[in-house]
Order: C-alpha cells, then sequence, then structure tokens
C-alpha cells in the first residue's frame, strides 16, 4: 500500500473541509500562464484501460504530455519560476525600508532564511543554463524552492506567526488553507506559483514526489495518491480548491509539435524496476501492445511501475525511448522555449559571472551579495566569486533602482 504523503503540510487539514469526492473547481483565467481549460478530453477513459478513444484524440494528448514533460524541466519555464521567487525578495527588501515593530526578525529572516532559498535555487538555474549535470540541478532547484516556500506556507509559518504578521500580509501572504481558492495574492502567489512549478519538476523527474488524485478512492476508503504522471494525474482539474493552478503551465501554442511516432521496437526498452541509460522522455508498453503516457527519465534512474488510469493498480511496462533529452549541452535553448511564456515575459533575465563582460549597463545584484553594484556596459563584472551564501551570479535589476 502506497503510504498518503501529500507533498504539502496543512494538506490533511485541507482536506477535511473539501473531499476530493467534491464537484470540480470553477477554474480561472487569471493566471494563463500557469493554468488552462485546454487539455484533451478524458471522457472515454474507464478503469482498466489506457485508450483514449479516437486516434485524433489520442494524438493530441500525447502531443500535449510530451510538450508538457520538456516544459516542466526547461531551463526557460523554471527560470521564470525563480524569477517569481526573486521578485518576492525584491518587494520585501523594498519594504523593509519602512521600519516595522519586528524590525530586526524580518531583516535577520531575510538573510539568513529567504536568501538562502534564492541562492540554491539560483545554483540550480545556472547549472541547468550551462548544460550541467540535471540531476544536480533539479535537486538544488527543488530543494530551495521547499525551503523558500515553507518559509511562507509550512507549518512553520503559522507557528512563527507570519500568516498574522502585517508585514507578510502586504506581500499577499493569508491566513488561510488549501479550501480556499484564493490561497495567497501578489508576491506571495508568485512564490505559491513558484513552488507548484517546482512541485511539478519533482513528479516529472521522480524525486520522491506524491500528490492527490482528484477523483475516486482507494479500496481501503483512502485517498488516491500518485508519484508519477498518467494521462489522469496530468490533466486532471485541481484535488483542492487552492490548487487551481495545478499542473502548472498547461497552455500550449496555436501549432502544437508532435510527439515522436510511437517506439514499435523492443530494441533497448527497459522494465518497470530496471535502471534507465539514456536521459530524456519514455514511453510505457503494456503486454497487449497498448501504450501509457510518457514519462521523463534522468540517466540511472529506476523506471517505475505505471499507475493505470482510474483504478488503484501498478503494472509493470516496457519502457520504450522516444527523445533523448540533449538540451543545453551545446550552449543553446531550443526554440521551442520561446512557446513556454507569453511574449512580453519570455525574454530570459540577464545574468553574469564573476570576470565577465556586463552585457548591459545598469545596477546589478546578487543573493550571494547584500549590496547591488553599478556596472558600465562591456566592463568586467565584479567579485569575490563567492560567499558565505554562495557562488556570486549577477542579475540586472528589473526594475533599476531610481538612484
Amino acid at each position: 500500500m502506497i503510504a498518503v504523503v501529500i507533498p504539502f503540510d496543512d494538506c490533511m487539514a485541507a482536506v477535511e473541509g473539501a473531499s476530493c469526492e467534491q464537484a470540480p473547481i470553477p477554474r480561472t483565467r487569471s493566471q494563463e500562464l500557469v493554468s488552462s481549460d485546454d487539455r484533451p478530453s478524458l471522457s472515454r477513459l474507464t478503469a482498466g484501460d489506457v485508450s483514449l478513444g479516437p486516434p485524433e484524440q489520442e494524438h493530441e494528448a500525447r502531443a500535449k504530455a510530451f510538450y508538457l514533460l520538456k516544459k516542466w524541466t526547461s531551463f526557460t519555464f523554471l527560470d521564470y519560476a525563480v524569477g517569481l521567487y526573486r521578485d518576492f525578495l525584491g518587494a520585501y527588501a523594498k519594504q523593509l525600508d519602512t521600519p516595522s515593530p519586528n524590525q530586526v526578525e524580518l531583516e535577520e529572516a531575510y538573510v539568513h532564511d529567504f536568501l538562502g532559498a534564492l541562492v540554491q535555487m539560483d545554483s540550480g538555474i545556472d547549472a541547468l543554463r550551462r548544460g550541467l549535470d540535471k540531476r544536480a540541478a533539479y535537486d538544488a532547484l527543488i530543494v530551495g524552492s521547499q525551503q523558500g516556500g515553507d518559509l511562507l506556507f509550512g507549518r512553520s509559518a503559522l507557528e512563527i506567526g507570519r500568516k498574522y504578521d502585517p508585514f507578510f500580509h502586504s506581500l499577499g501572504l493569508r491566513d488561510t488553507n488549501f479550501a480556499d481558492p484564493v490561497y495567497a495574492t501578489g508576491f506571495a502567489e508568485g512564490v505559491w506559483i513558484e513552488r507548484l512549478i517546482c512541485y511539478a519538476l519533482k513528479c516529472t523527474v521522480g524525486f520522491g514526489f506524491t500528490g492527490m488524485l482528484a477523483y475516486g478512492t482507494r479500496a481501503d476508503g483512502g485517498i488516491r495518491v500518485f508519484e508519477h504522471w498518467t494521462y489522469e494525474s496530468m490533466f486532471e482539474d485541481a484535488p483542492l480548491p487552492a490548487w487551481r493552478y495545478w499542473p502548472p503551465g498547461r497552455t500550449y501554442p496555436a501549432s502544437l509539435p508532435s510527439c515522436p511516432p510511437k517506439n514499435e521496437s523492443g530494441s533497448g526498452e527497459i522494465y518497470s524496476d530496471q535502471e534507465i541509460p539514456v536521459e530524456g522522455i519514455w514511453e510505457p508498453w503494456f503486454p497487449g501492445g497498448k501504450v501509457g503516457c510518457p514519462s521523463c527519465f534522468l540517466k540511472d534512474s529506476i523506471a517505475h511501475k505505471y499507475l493505470l488510469e482510474c483504478t488503484n493498480d501498478e503494472y509493470v511496462v516496457r519502457w520504450r525511448l522516444l527523445w533523448e533529452d540533449e538540451r543545453y549541452r551545446d550552449g543553446s535553448i531550443p526554440a521551442e522555449e520561446q512557446t513556454y511564456l507569453p511574449k512580453p515575459i519570455a525574454q530570459p533575465r540577464l545574468r553574469a559571472l564573476l570576470g565577465e563582460p556586463c552585457p548591459c549597463a545598469g545596477y546589478w545584484q546578487s543573493p550571494a551579495v547584500k549590496d547591488s553594484v553599478y556596472v558600465e556596459a562591456g566592463a568586467a563584472m565584479p567579485g569575490p566569486q563567492r560567499t558565505a551564501w554562495g557562488m556570486v551570479i549577477w542579475h540586472y535589476a528589473d526594475p533599476q533602482p531610481d538612484n
């Protein structure tokens, strides 16, 4: 039996007031970047069957699943997520200019807690962009996201009193739970969305994620859970009101790239519980020839069993490679990633390392350095290379300070 370990600290408290058997939650268009109704119909999906209906419907579902798996593990989408947390910290720092009764406590939390999470995420996104080991890069992103998210949404936020603090209320933090569709607003909502994006990453690369399914129960009456994507979990309704952006980023370009054709060859196939030799997206084959939802595997991962849609049954399957992930190794970003974000946001944030030519005149900041610095275009970016907070990665301040 799979243990119910939902990745949100107060989830079970919310479940008491909002069962997963509830009617579908009304969805919002206020954040089309991370939430969309544009998903394939699963009306023909029944227990014990991985058929998605007519061939055109199966083609659409495979294409969207393939697109999302690449999106959730991409530099562009994850850099956007880290940017949301960075925006929160920028607002936090600016708000510190207005003294609060607990000013010392707020400043210490900023320096010792909140900044540390950004340093961790920054190191991960930098490693990903440079084509380094993806496992280490994703791990740094997930660990940093967990640290930062817990400071606002974890049990400690309630125990310390952040959920009642006017300072954090001004940043959008709310004293609420997962039964409330407006879980956070403003900059705090940005952190919540960043957290969901990193949860999607955690599920996609198989780093010990466990989440809720929106409908049905286990044989013992408990909540159904999943650890890896299937068509059911990938295209489900939000299981709780606060999860209205889950799964995040389900938006697609008008001309959706096709998924590679099914790999009809059994050469090189890997059975569940065997080691994956090639990093990329693999597709599960059942003994009868039916094919399930693709999954992303990092090299040396262990291929998982497949939780059949609309059931509680896991099956040993044969995994066949669809697409090898070679992104970023040559220093380039795939053109497809231009479709991952709305155009105004899609421009990559300027960043630079010690000694590199400054790409743009202006103020630059780093979570590992206390003060921002002004650098002329073409001048060498200043040091040090590392501080007690980690590697110094300079980011162009946006917006630029008035001075």
